[in-house]
């Protein structure tokens, strides 16, 4: 009984036609099969592009993949490499398949038995060529999208976010378009980024794939020049730019307003990371207003030294008494923040200083059970934290590789699945019990991951500890730098607020530990050797900065400055007065 050469043809598309056209290989692979004296039988999957696919849009080698799979199939011929796919994954899946069933395979330039070392190195050098030939059509296709871009199509991405294709160029889409007029008409108010995320969320608006939006994609959103009509295409490979243009969104002076706003937000966060300046406070307060962290700024020839509440400066409020306009800082419809005074640093700084020595003086743990309340008792040794960190670190690598594993069955499943190995209920079982497990795997690397984040923090707070534990008492001795590092380590966070009425910050201070009103309680009143024990009292201490205090040193401030300025005065007159002549008879 003669055997059969199986006979496999594709072209990518209707250009690919000429040269290797179906005819051409088909004729080919029945000469071969008269050669080889066999039968032959033909699997013609037409013109189909294979770099991008899977195989579930490609019915005929899936169906050869099966013949493959059940001994059906023990000689192949194809007219080269990649007319079985381009597509790495795909390829793999068959010449393994290929591989593990001893198909002999035969291509226009020989035949090869992939398990044999030989003709695996030559299948391998040949495949090169046929990479090559993939480059010279990425040429072509480059080529073809700069002639496209020129002539006003689009070159084929996916469109922007607001955009869609039709006939081959940009049109605005009639959903997209709503949400992306919404985030710069908010932005433009004066929403931050976060808060805008919120709102989509809320709302239920979700990023084309279906995920939430996030504040980095929202950032990016706003930056595109798509949304005002016009755009470049650049070619990668050459370097030349096209200019394009396509139908706008948004008006285009809310666009320019727009980046005006994310340049001063930008200049502003980078400022903040390059400043010199020195701030004791930063990063520990928050406006209670808005829920932003407080920013400072130091301007020495205005005489300014302030924290505020970035948020009040982004929104104005236009009053237009009469014909003459004013402006006021605040909340406006919504957007902004209330949280229109600052605070005077210096005045700041004392005020929290002095109630964080107060405090620590008072309390019953910092003075009695610091170390062995707090290091000991409190938190896990520094040796056990090392050791968990160790652990989970080596549990998030095995968990990972785990996951890959369960996503690799995955695959599997669905490749076997698309081969009809599994009846319907037996791969739906698979896929569910598999999905429980990826689930289970990711959740379980999040929780890892929590964990590890958690023990940083308090492998940082041990280090503290260990630092200052026998300082307390000494804290009047600390420079700047000091006292800074020594806050961050207490204190968690101080929340700001503003008493419109009387004009008073409210501080409070809230502290990593229940220091506040601690106190220690012993065993035996009458008998004070049998020990004792600390009670923990309350995290938040509050302190008020008066407006008064903030007035009057602004008085002083000023009456130093007027003082100043008559001494130079009076200086200048003495040296510039004109000296007259005496004469002595």
């Amino acid at each position: 009984m003669k055997e059969t050469l199986h006979i496999y043809t594709r072209i990518s598309s209707k250009s690919q036609e000429e040269g290797t056209s179906l005819e051409t290989q088909k004729e080919l692979g029945i000469q071969k099969s008269k050669d080889l004296g066999m039968k032959h039988k033909l699997w013609n999957e037409g013109a189909q592009s294979s770099h991008h696919e899977d195989l579930l849009n490609r019915p005929k080698i899936v169906e050869l993949l099966q013949d493959i799979e059940s001994g059906k199939v023990k000689h192949l011929f194809v007219y080269n490499n990649d007319r079985l796919s381009r597509n790495d994954q795909t390829q793999f899946i068959i010449k393994n398949a290929i591989m593990k069933n001893g198909v002999m395979l035969y291509t226009k330039d020989g035949t090869y038995d992939l398990n044999n070392p030989t003709d695996k190195l030559m299948k391998s050098l040949l495949d090169g060529v046929a990479e090559y030939d993939n480059a010279i059509r990425a040429e072509r296709s480059r080529l073809g999208k700069m002639n496209k871009v020129r002539n006003g199509g689009w070159y084929g991405a996916p469109p922007p976010y607001g955009y869609e294709v039709v006939d081959g160029k940009l049109a605005i889409h009639p959903e997209e378009s709503k949400t992306v007029k919404k985030i710069y008409n908010w932005f433009n108010k004066g929403k931050p980024i976060a808060e805008i995320k919120s709102i989509l969320d809320k709302e239920g608006i979700t990023a084309r794939r279906g995920g939430l939006f996030q504040t980095q994609s929202i950032n990016r959103l706003m930056q595109n020049t798509h949304h005002i009509g016009y755009y470049t295409y650049t070619d990668k490979k050459s370097g030349e730019t096209i200019p394009c243009v396509c139908p706008p969104i948004v008006d285009e002076t809310v666009w320019n307003n727009v980046q005006e706003i994310r340049k001063k937000i930008f200049a502003r966060k980078g400022q903040n990371n390059r400043t010199q300046r020195f701030y004791l406070l930063r990063n520990l307060m928050y406006c209670e207003e808005c829920g932003s962290q407080m920013s400072g700024r130091i301007h020495e020839k205005r005489n300014e030294r302030l924290y505020f509440c970035p948020n009040k400066t982004r929104n104005w409020k236009v009053i237009k008494p009469n014909s003459n306009q004013r402006y006021k800082r605040g909340k406006v419809d919504g957007y902004g923040c209330n949280m229109t005074k600052s605070l005077n640093i210096p005045i700041t700084d004392e005020f929290v200083w002095n109630n964080v020595q107060k405090t620590v003086n008072q309390s019953s743990i910092l003075k009695e059970g610091f170390k062995n309340e707090v290091l000991n008792q409190k938190f896990s040794s520094d040796d056990e934290i090392k050791q968990e960190l160790k652990n989970l670190k080596v549990k998030s690598n095995r968990l990972k590789s785990e996951l890959t594993q369960v996503q690799t069955s995955i695959a599997n499943v669905e490749t076997n699945n698309m081969l009809k190995k599994y009846d319907e209920v037996v791969y739906q079982k698979m896929s569910e019990n598999l999905g429980q497990e990826l689930d289970k795997k990711k959740d379980e690397i999040e929780q890892t991951r929590i964990r590890i984040k958690e023990l940083g923090k308090e492998q940082k707070w041990l280090d503290w500890v260990e630092k200052y534990a026998d300082q307390v008492g000494e804290l009047g001795d600390y420079k700047d730098t000091q006292k800074k590092e020594y806050l961050e380590g207490i204190v968690d966070r101080i929340n700001v607020s503003l008493d419109k009425t009387t004009k008073d910050h409210h501080l409070d201070i809230v502290f990593r530990l229940p220091l506040v009103g601690d106190d220690i309680e012993y065993k035996d009143a009458k008998n004070k050797s049998a020990g004792y024990e600390v009670v923990g009292g309350e995290k938040t201490s509050s302190t008020v900065i008066p407006y008064s205090v903030v007035k009057s040193k602004g008085e002083e401030k000023r009456k130093l400055g007027r003082q100043t300025q008559n001494a130079k005065k009076k200086q200048y007159q003495l040296t510039t007065k004109p000296q007259t002549n005496t004469t002595v008879e």
